[in-house]
């Protein structure tokens, strides 16, 4: 039995139920949370907080 990804434009297949779930969960929905990205030039870093990203670029 496969599990397949029902995210928008995902479509990425399991064997197993609970892979299906951590990458569920790792892909789609962290990076969701991740709104707040770092501007600095070559910084990849993103917070989920607006307060966590001020005080990095205070850094």
């Amino acid at each position: 039995r496969r599990y397949v990804c029902k995210y928008e434009g995902c479509g990425k297949c399991f064997l197993r139920g609970e892979h299906l779930k951590r990458h569920i969960r790792r892909l789609h929905v962290l990076q969701a949370s991740l709104a707040y990205k770092c501007l600095k030039k070559g910084c990849l870093r993103s917070f989920s907080r607006k307060d966590n990203l001020k005080q990095h670029m205070s850094i």
